[in-house]
């Protein structure tokens, strides 16, 4: 793989800080190539991004980054051990990146009204 390369052959060109695209379709949707899959699926940087895991991270940036319009980037905790499968503890630390980043949180437990549905129970 060349220098600036993703494995799906769309490149970074650090020196005119642009992204090169082909006409290939991006089959890995996480990590960095989520933000590549913005720019094939919608053509131009998004304003708005939502994301809930740590793959997440590029698309969340790359909304953020040099973006010409007003952009906000935003980050669901899972932290809601009662209705869903929460983790406390990783929701803390991906809270802490999110305001570092910049990004508003979402907190599943506080501002969640259903997670599933009024009548939906969790099993497990």
């Amino acid at each position: 793989m060349k220098p600036g390369e993703t494995p799906d052959k769309h490149t970074f060109d650090k020196a005119k800080d642009k992204i090169v695209r082909t006409d290939k379709f991006l089959g890995e949707n996480g990590k960095t190539s989520k933000a590549f899959s913005n720019i094939v699926e919608i053509g131009q940087q998004p304003v708005l991004s939502f994301g809930n895991s740590s793959g997440d991270v590029g698309m969340l940036e790359y909304t953020l980054q040099n973006n010409r319009y007003p952009s906000m980037a935003f980050f669901v905790l899972c932290d809601d051990t009662e209705r869903e499968l929460g983790n406390l503890e990783k929701a803390s630390k991906l809270k802490a990146t999110a305001v570092k980043n910049g990004w508003h949180t979402i907190s599943m437990h506080d501002e969640f009204k259903t997670i599933y549905g009024d009548n939906v129970k969790r099993t497990k």
